[in-house]
This record gives C-alpha cells, sequence and structure tokens, in this order.
C-alpha cells in the first residue's frame, strides 16, 4: 500500500506542474481556454479507458453528478483564474484549504444527522483557518485582497467538489464515469464560455508547449491520483498529496523567481499541516465507524 501511495507524490507533482504550465502562459490565453484543452485531453483520455475496461457512461444519478459537475468546474476555473494574480505557491496553499472546506461540510452534515462531531478534527479546522488569516492578513489589501478571497473561493468550491464524489462513490459510481462526466463538463463550458467571450488566441511556439504541458500533465496527474486512491493507503494518500505545496514554492522560485514574505510561508505552512491533520483524523474517524458496522463497510467496498 506505501508503494501505491507514491502515486499520490507523482500526481502532486503533475499538479503543481499543471499550475506552471498555466501560469508560462497566463497571458497568452483566456480562463477559459485553459478550462477547455485542459478537459478535452481528459475526455478523450476517460473514454478510451471506460471502453477498455468496459465500462459505461450510463448513470443513475444524473443530478448528482450535475452538483458534482457545477461544482468542480467552478473551481477549477477559479484555481486557473487566481493564477494571474499569486504566486504560484499562495495559489496552491490556498487552494489545498478544499479538505479543511471539506471537513465543515461534513461537520455540518453531523450535526444535521444528530451524529458527534470530533473535537480533534473540530480544533484541526481551526487551526487551519488562523492559516487563511495568517496569509489573507491586514497587509494584505487592495487588488491583492481581491485573489487571495479568490483563492479561499477555490478552497470553499473545492471542498465542495470533494464532498459530492465522497457522496457519488457512496452510490458506488466508479471513479472513471466521475472523472469523464467531470472532464466532459469542463470541456464543454470551456467552449462556449471561450467563443462567448474571447475566442480562440492564436498559437505561438511557447504557448503550445504551455497547452502541450497542461493536457499531459493534467491528465497523467488525475490517473495517478486515481491509482493513489484505488490502492494506496488513505492516511498515507492524505499526506502526501500536500506535497503539491512544496512543489509549488520550489517551482515559483525556480521559474518565476517569485519569493515570499515570511508571514505569508507561515501561513502556508499552518495551512498545510492543519490540512494534513484534519484528513487524516477524519480518515481515521471514518475507519472506526466502519469497523463498528460490518454491514456498511462490506456495502462500501
Amino acid at each position: 500500500m506505501f508503494r501505491q501511495s507514491i502515486w499520490m507524490l507523482v500526481a502532486s507533482l503533475f499538479f503543481a506542474l499543471v499550475a506552471v504550465s498555466i501560469k508560462y502562459a497566463v497571458d497568452v490565453y483566456s480562463t477559459f481556454e485553459f478550462l477547455f484543452y485542459r478537459s478535452i485531453a481528459g475526455v478523450a483520455t476517460c473514454l478510451y479507458v471506460l471502453k477498455k475496461s468496459g465500462g459505461t457512461i450510463k448513470t443513475s444519478h444524473p443530478m448528482r453528478h450535475l452538483v458534482r459537475c457545477a461544482i468542480g468546474t467552478f473551481c477549477l476555473c477559479l484555481s486557473i483564474y487566481i493564477l494571474k494574480g499569486l504566486p504560484i505557491a499562495t495559489a496552491q496553499a490556498l487552494q489545498y484549504t478544499s479538505p479543511l472546506w471539506f471537513c465543515v461540510f461534513l461537520m455540518i452534515a453531523s450535526v444535521f444527522d444528530k451524529e458527534k462531531i470530533s473535537k480533534s478534527l473540530l480544533g484541526a479546522v481551526l487551526v487551519g483557518f488562523i492559516g487563511i488569516v495568517t496569509i489573507l492578513r491586514p497587509e494584505f489589501g487592495g487588488q491583492d485582497a481581491f485573489w487571495a478571497l479568490m483563492g479561499v473561493l477555490t478552497g470553499f468550491t473545492g471542498g465542495g467538489a470533494d464532498f459530492m464524489i465522497r457522496d457519488l462513490g457512496r452510490h458506488k459510481e466508479p471513479k472513471e464515469r466521475i472523472i469523464f462526466y467531470f472532464t466532459l463538463s469542463g470541456a464543454l463550458v470551456g467552449l462556449v464560455a471561450t467563443l462567448a467571450t474571447t475566442g480562440f488566441h492564436s498559437h505561438t511556439t511557447e504557448g503550445l508547449l504551455a497547452l502541450a504541458a497542461l493536457m499531459f500533465c493534467g491528465t497523467a496527474g488525475q490517473f495517478a491520483l486515481t491509482q493513489a486512491w484505488t490502492f494506496g493507503h488513505p492516511i498515507l494518500n492524505s499526506i502526501f498529496q500536500f506535497s503539491g505545496i512544496p512543489f509549488a514554492i520550489i517551482f515559483g522560485v525556480l521559474f518565476f523567481d517569485e519569493h515570499l514574505d515570511w508571514m505569508t510561508i507561515v501561513g502556508i505552512m499552518i495551512v498545510m499541516f492543519a490540512g494534513i491533520a484534519a484528513s487524516v483524523i477524519r480518515i481515521r474517524s471514518e475507519r472506526q465507524g466502519a469497523a463498528g458496522k460490518p454491514v456498511e463497510l462490506k456495502a462500501q467496498s
């Protein structure tokens, strides 16, 4: 299981390279163009995988997919958009607050289901939000504050999308079908929105290289992520996925000469470790709950 969880490190590396590709050509293409190119490669790959495995795109849960796609596509648009105004490391850190928001949604659901809320999980989430406030400190004003708040919204919508993926998984929807509808949604929204706004821009050699890297790394990262969550250790996966933040810091320095002030670095580190703690606590809690309910455990597998 440990060896399979290494795929999460690979996925995080690829997703950090996606951010580099977008940042590199952010003045050449629009947000919706990036969305289209990133998604269309995933659609083609998912169709190939589904056909090879004998799967089908037919689903009994169209409304759940619709909600997941709406939230997830909006989140993906934001994650691309914020790279126009934020350093890669800051953008990635705010995007990686999605596990914290996921836990918030989980705790809200627990209130409605009249279940006990884990105090340790609540503590980890609160510490994570201290990290967010540290990044969004009062000195973060004007246009910088706008970009930072867009980053927080990216994490918020990412948490909502993850919550819907969890819901679809509980209804036994295969990962390939979930990814297919998500990428299809992104491709359609990207195409229509691009045609309705800026139109498709002419390509340059550098732009084409950036798009090729975006499409390859985005698709490779998605399948590495799927491999890790399917065969790897859930807790190790939750820890390794945050390696995307150090990767982003390194790439920001190497490729764009980005240097963060110490307060931002402290905030990023708080968010990173709080997110790891919240993810680990949540998974252990769900495992303990499943261990006490053998019938439900069998249904989930």
